[in-house]
């Protein structure tokens, strides 16, 4: 295993215990310490992945997202030939891929939200931030630098639906993991109908 998986394996741990944690206990009923003891890893270590507890629950690793739209701004992670739509969509498939996406992981998500309503708040505002990231990301990249060039916020909110959609799909309990399409093929996909139903007269079914 490599030194960047071992770390990608390490923060999953801790983000898995934390949701357990706070689904057994509640969020104000486990301490960093007890959730470092847990895992094995020292309060530094928890620290340089997360800002807090609440992060650690939610998922959201320190600095993680700003190198990925770091890199993606530059041209230097998905290709420059894409158009900015399938480039935020070919980003999204890069972020799971270092990010891992995990159907039983996500109804652990679902038990928190039932367990502490007031993360969904959390996540809904975390969300928030990223996607004004990623519409500036998307702005530095096509050089739509005009703060009246809405251009960016549109896309980065079109990819915002596609993500929707397609999660609310595949995490959904009646989908088969087995035989169903794997969450990067449901994405392109639908990416796809997104871009027949824009050009569509409304006549074809089809498309």
């Amino acid at each position: 295993m490599s030194p960047t998986e071992r770390t990608r394996t390490l923060r999953r741990r801790m983000v898995v215990e934390a949701r357990r944690a706070t689904i057994e206990h509640g969020l104000h009923g486990f301490t960093i310490e007890q959730l470092c003891e847990t895992v094995g890893v020292s309060r530094r270590t928890f620290f340089n992945h997360f800002a807090s507890k609440d992060d650690a629950v939610l998922g959201i690793e320190q600095g993680a997202m700003s190198e990925l739209l770091a890199a993606y701004a530059d041209g230097s992670l998905v290709p420059m030939d894409l158009d900015p739509l399938g480039s935020i969509v070919a980003l999204a498939i890069e972020q799971m891929h270092v990010v891992g996406l995990d159907r039983a992981d996500e109804a652990l998500v679902r038990r928190v939200f039932d367990a502490e309503p007031l993360m969904v708040a959390k996540f809904l505002a975390a969300a928030d931030v990223q996607l004004a990231a990623v519409g500036q990301a998307v702005r530095e990249r096509f050089g739509w630098i005009d703060p009246d060039d809405r251009r960016a916020q549109l896309v980065a909110e079109a990819a915002a639906g596609l993500l929707k959609v397609t999660a609310g799909t595949y995490f959904d309990d009646a989908f088969d993991e087995s035989t169903g399409p794997s969450f990067d093929a449901l994405l392109t996909d639908n990416l796809r109908q997104l871009r027949a139903a824009i050009t569509t007269t409304g006549q074809d079914h089809t498309a």
